[in-house]
C-alpha cells in the first residue's frame, strides 16, 4: 500500500497542468524528501493558508521594557493567509515594532482597534498615505492581531492589481462563479493599491458587490491607497461611499522626532546603535521615507563593518553621500515663506499672527498649502511653523486652497507661479 501524499493547489487548471507536466518531478522531490517512494495525489483547495514567514533564529534583546515587547506574536502552527495571498506575512511587522510619533499615531491606533475587533470597530478601515511612510507595517500588523486572537480566521491579503488579474482571467475563463467564492469567502479582505482601480469600470463593478457581501455578512475589509477615496479618478461614487462608511485615515511622512527614533531603534536591532550625531545627520537629511532611513542604517552599519572605521559624521557622508545629495536643495520652509512673503507683501511674522484679515489670511494658507505639497513636513509640524496652530487649520487651509485653485484662475496663477519659483512644477495635479 505505500505512503501517499496530498498536494494542494488553488484551481483546477493549476491542478491539471501539473498532473500532465510535472508528475514525475514532484514525485522525485517528494521522495528525496521523505527518502521513499510516495504516491502524489493533486487536490483543488482554495481555501488552503500560507504560514507566516518564520521569526529570524537569532533573538536580540527586547527594545522596550517588558516580556514580550518586540516579539512576534505567539501564533498557532500554521496560522496564516489564505495561500491565494499575494504576501506572506513578515514577523517584523507587528504593532510592537512599529515606532509610534505625532505622523502616524491615529493610524496606528485606527489599526489597533480594527484587529481588536475585526468586522466591528471600523469597517471597512481604509488608510492612505505616500510610499515608503509605513502602510504595509501596519495592514501586516493588523492581520497579525487578527491570528492571534483567532488563528482559524481565513485572511485574504493581495493587491488590487491581483484582485484586478483573477477578475479578467475568470470572464476570460468563463469561471466567475469560482472567482466569487474565491474573495466572498473569506473572514478579512486586504486589498493594498485599491486606486488600481480607477478607470476599471467593469471591475469597480464586481469589487462593489464583493464588498456588500462581505460588509452584510460582517466581515472586516481593509483597503490602502496613495490616496484617500474622493481624490481616486473615476471611481465610482457609490464605492467612495462604501469606503467612507468605516475609517478613512492617513498616515504621514515621518517628522523628525520620529525619524530619529526610527533610526536608532533600526541600529539596535541591528546590534550597532548609533551616535547621537550621526542619527541627526540621517533623520535631517533624508525625509522622504520610512524605507530610506532603514536602508540608510543599514548601508552605514555595512560600510563601517566592513572597513572597520568608526561611526562617525565624516564617515556618514562617506557612505550616504548620494542619499543625502539626492535629498539637498529640495525647498524648504523658508524657502516657502520667503516666495509668499515677496509675493503678497505680508511679513511672516504677520504670517504667524493672530490676525485673519483675508490680506493676511489668504497668504497664510497658500503657504501651508505649499508647505504640504512640496515639503515633508507632517501637518503638526506645518501647523506649529504659522503661530502655533494646530493640524485641523492647516487641513482646512489646504482644502480651501486646493478648491479655490480649481475655481479661481487668478489663485491658481499665483500658485502656479510660486510652485515654479520654487522649482516644484505643478505637473497638472492642481
Amino acid at each position: 500500500t505505500g505512503l501517499e501524499v496530498s498536494l494542494a493547489v488553488l484551481n483546477t487548471y493549476t491542478c491539471d497542468w501539473i498532473s500532465k507536466y510535472y508528475s514525475p518531478a514532484v514525485e522525485s522531490a517528494v521522495h528525496s524528501v521523505l527518502g521513499q517512494k510516495c504516491r502524489v495525489r493533486i487536490t483543488v483547495d482554495p481555501e488552503a493558508t500560507v504560514p507566516p514567514a518564520p521569526a529570524p533564529r537569532e533573538s536580540r534583546p527586547p527594545l522596550d521594557s517588558g516580556p514580550s515587547a518586540g516579539a512576534p506574536p505567539a501564533l498557532a502552527p500554521g496560522a496564516g493567509l489564505l495561500w491565494n495571498s499575494d504576501v506572506v506575512l513578515n514577523h517584523k511587522y507587528t504593532f510592537e515594532n512599529f515606532v509610534v510619533g505625532p505622523c502616524n499615531r491615529f493610524a496606528h491606533a485606527a489599526a489597533v482597534g480594527s484587529g481588536e475587533r475585526p468586522g466591528k470597530n471600523y469597517n471597512p478601515f481604509f488608510l492612505h498615505g505616500r510610499v515608503g511612510v509605513g502602510k504595509t507595517h501596519l495592514l501586516q500588523a493588523l492581520c497579525f492581531s487578527i491570528l492571534e486572537r483567532d488563528p482559524s480566521a481565513r485572511i485574504l491579503y493581495l493587491s488590487c492589481e491581483t484582485f484586478v488579474n483573477h477578475f479578467i482571467s475568470a470572464l476570460e475563463n468563463g469561471d466567475l462563479d469560482g472567482f466569487r467564492t474565491k474573495y466572498r469567502n473569506v473572514d478579512v479582505l486586504v486589498v493594498d493599491d485599491i486606486h488600481i482601480l480607477a478607470n476599471k469600470e467593469r471591475t469597480q463593478e464586481e469589487f462593489f458587490h464583493t464588498f456588500n457581501t462581505l460588509y452584510q455578512a460582517g466581515k472586516q475589509l481593509v483597503l490602502s491607497s496613495d490616496s484617500p477615496p474622493k481624490d481616486i479618478p473615476t471611481l465610482q461614487e457609490r464605492l467612495v461611499s462604501r469606503f467612507r462608511w468605516g475609517m478613512v485615515t492617513e498616515i504621514e511622512p515621518p517628522c523628525y522626532e520620529t525619524r530619529m527614533a526610527i533610526v536608532k531603534r533600526k541600529s539596535r536591532d541591528q546590534g550597532r546603535e548609533l551616535p547621537d550625531t550621526v542619527a541627526q545627520l540621517i533623520a535631517e537629511q533624508i525625509d522622504q521615507n520610512v524605507r530610506e532611513l532603514e536602508g540608510a542604517v543599514t548601508r552605514l552599519l555595512g560600510f563601517s563593518s566592513l572597513t572597520g572605521k568608526p561611526l562617525t559624521l565624516e564617515l556618514a557622508r562617506e557612505a550616504l553621500g548620494d542619499l543625502l545629495q539626492a535629498n539637498h536643495g529640495a525647498p524648504t520652509m523658508d524657502d516657502i515663506i520667503s516666495a509668499v512673503t515677496s509675493k503678497y507683501g505680508v511679513k511672516l511674522s504677520e504670517l504667524q499672527s493672530k490676525r485673519r484679515t483675508k490680506s493676511i489670511t489668504h497668504p497664510r494658507q497658500v503657504a501651508m498649502f505649499l508647505a504640504r505639497r512640496i515639503t515633508r513636513h507632517s501637518l503638526e509640524e506645518v501647523g506649529g511653523f504659522f503661530g502655533g496652530r494646530d493640524h485641523s487649520t492647516v487641513i482646512y487651509a489646504v482644502d480651501r486652497v486646493s478648491k479655490a485653485v480649481r475655481s479661481d484662475p487668478e489663485v491658481r496663477k499665483q500658485v502656479e507661479g510660486l510652485l515654479g519659483r520654487l522649482g516644484a512644477p505643478s505637473d497638472g495635479r492642481l
